[in-house]
């Protein structure tokens, strides 16, 4: 492994894994935070992912809404795309996981009794351009380690990450944990070498819709992820 990390061995081959966002509860510079790794990382356009919660939609979750929201339903939807197309500016390419908070209106018409068939594509409520594309798991074949993203919400616990590698035998980036951002190294049994990572989250806690979690005992770590050397290094970069 140490001829992997040789400065005349490494190979400029990076990725950048974005945090649960939560738009529109986002961390106030998470689209100036990511710019500034893409750019550090020198990561190539086709190299951006997300792991998925791009969107809060507070509106369509199923529990309690706080009377003080600062936000319609309609007003979300407005707020979330303003900021989206700023992104989409900025990122004209990204790589999403599906994820529980992209599928909450989804959940809810499920709820409502109320067939799929008549809702409106997501893509196109979000107005999203074509370069960004969901799937439920993304593998990454980088040249000297395949890994995957998820977004990671069958998980939980701070070895949510590490469980997730373990399950697939793959190295493994999750988010929806937003208290537990961490990387894990593993060396089985077997010989085989894996890593697993946590990339938190770039939400803001002080917004109405986090007041849940004001007294649970760890809180959200903010950051993001990049993945180094064609898969082999894996980075949680704390927000600031």
């Amino acid at each position: 492994m140490y001829n992997l990390i040789k400065r005349e061995t490494l190979v400029p081959e990076n990725y950048l894994i974005v945090s649960d966002t939560q738009i529109p509860f986002h961390a106030p510079r998470a689209l100036e935070f990511v710019k500034y790794l893409r750019k550090t990382f020198k990561v190539p356009p086709e190299n951006c992912y997300h792991v998925g919660d791009e969107l809060d939609q507070y509106f369509g979750s199923l529990y309690k809404k706080h009377p003080d929201m600062k936000y319609s339903a309609t007003g979300e939807l407005k707020a979330s795309i303003d900021e989206l197309k700023r992104w989409y500016d900025a990122f004209p390419k990204m790589k999403l996981a599906t994820s529980n908070h992209g599928l909450r209106w989804v959940s809810k018409f499920v709820e409502a009794e109320i067939p799929t068939q008549l809702l409106r594509p997501y893509r196109e409520i979000i107005q999203a351009p074509d370069g960004w594309q969901w799937k439920d798991e993304w593998i990454v074949k980088a040249e000297r380690m395949h890994f995957r993203i998820i977004h990671g919400t069958p998980y939980s616990g701070k070895d949510g990450h590490l469980n997730a590698c373990l399950d697939a035998g793959v190295s493994t980036a999750i988010g929806h944990l937003h208290s537990f951002a961490a990387v894990n190294h593993v060396h089985l049994n077997t010989g085989k070498r894996l890593w697993a990572m946590n990339v938190g989250s770039l939400i803001n806690e002080a917004e109405l819709a986090f007041h849940y979690s004001r007294n649970h005992r760890r809180l959200a770590v903010c950051g993001a992820g990049v993945v180094l050397n064609g898969g082999t290094m894996p980075v949680f970069v704390p927000y600031s």
